[in-house]
């Protein structure tokens, strides 16, 4: 009896650890319900229709959230055993649902199938749900993962160097967007002088790579350790980016310049005079921005935690110094997609 009851507890906490995985399946159907929500207000404009929008939108939002909070849960309290470790992996993963839909849109359409993203998402997605909800929850330890010195180091620097060449310049040029788009033109053709440059693009897509490659490293390594909250903050941002960084270089690059021949300015980046919410595929942009450019916000400030707290600061200033960059970055977030959404104050 006692071990049916074990046994029972055991398959609950499995479910339970499918939660984000399953907040991923059903992602694209709220992007949908938002896009119907828009085109309702956009046809109606009755309060009705806001009050439809403004749901569906916290609905799409609350995908990422559950995986989010999830991710933080399973952080604090979870061991080192192989389930545990493969749940906070999920949960990052679908955390990331944004970045990674708009990535597979752009390949399925590359590869010839322009519809395919929605069968081969949900076949992903419910491969993974079955697979956290019949697998155990306690397994084998896993054991640390011993990373090179010079790579936590390596990782901050390039960090540096890429916000620092692009990144803060890149920020202020969509911020500008929010006054006009023939602003955010003008300004985007001025900076292009300098993150265009034969040297400098190379350059930063080279280091945009390592730091792919050196976060994957690391994240691999921290997912098999406890942390608190701003550890996952990182953790998550950081798998965000990951994809997100990979799957916008294949937008630009290859979609962008060699597939399609367009430049990729306001207009690309908003898909045309309708905005994010004018069709049914855009619609999907509209978190994928928003999370972009929260997480890398975030992100830094939880990286500059990190080497506050090993510079001997407090962990409270710390956690204050990285809760006011990310709340920040929140702030920053909301003019950057009303402009992307064609609202703008110019």
């Amino acid at each position: 009896m006692q071990q049916l009851v074990l046994s029972a507890r055991e398959m609950g906490h499995s479910w339970v650890r499918a939660a984000p995985a399953a907040a991923a399946l059903l992602y694209p159907a709220l992007l949908a319900a938002t896009y119907r929500s828009a085109a309702w207000l956009h046809t109606s404009g009755t309060v009705g229709s806001a009050v439809a929008l403004a749901l569906s939108l916290a609905l799409t939002f609350a995908a990422p959230a559950i995986a989010l909070a999830f991710a933080v849960k399973w952080g604090r309290s979870g061991s080192a055993n192989s389930g545990d470790t493969r749940a906070r992996g999920v949960a990052h993963l679908a955390f990331a649902s944004p970045a990674l839909f708009t990535f597979l849109g752009v390949i399925v359409y590359l590869d010839g199938f322009p519809s395919a993203d929605y069968l081969v998402w949900a076949a992903l997605w419910v491969a993974i749900v079955v697979w956290m909800a019949v697998g155990h929850a306690s397994e084998g330890a896993s054991g640390p993962v011993a990373l090179p010195k010079w790579l936590r180091p390596a990782h901050g620097v390039g960090a540096a160097l890429v916000i620092g060449a692009f990144i803060l310049l890149h920020l202020f040029n969509h911020l500008t967007g929010f006054v006009s788009a023939q602003t955010h033109i003008a300004v985007m053709n001025a900076l292009r002088h300098w993150y265009r440059n034969a040297f400098v693009e190379p350059t930063v897509v080279a280091l945009m790579l390592f730091m792919v490659v050196t976060g994957a490293m690391l994240l691999r390594a921290k997912l098999r350790r406890t942390g608190g909250w701003f550890d996952t903050l990182q953790t998550v941002t950081g798998t965000y980016l990951g994809i997100y960084i990979v799957g916008h270089m294949n937008s630009v690059f290859i979609y962008a310049r060699l597939h399609e021949g367009i430049d990729t300015d306001f207009w690309f980046a908003s898909a045309g005079k309708a905005g994010l919410l004018g069709d049914p595929w855009s619609v999907r942009l509209l978190p994928h921005y928003a999370l972009g450019v929260w997480s890398v916000i975030t992100h830094a400030g939880c990286g500059l935690r990190t080497v506050m707290l090993a510079h001997g600061v407090a962990e409270r200033t710390a956690n204050r110094v990285a809760a006011s960059i990310s709340i920040g970055g929140a702030i920053v977030t909301v003019p950057i997609i009303l402009a992307l959404v064609r609202v703008h104050i110019g």
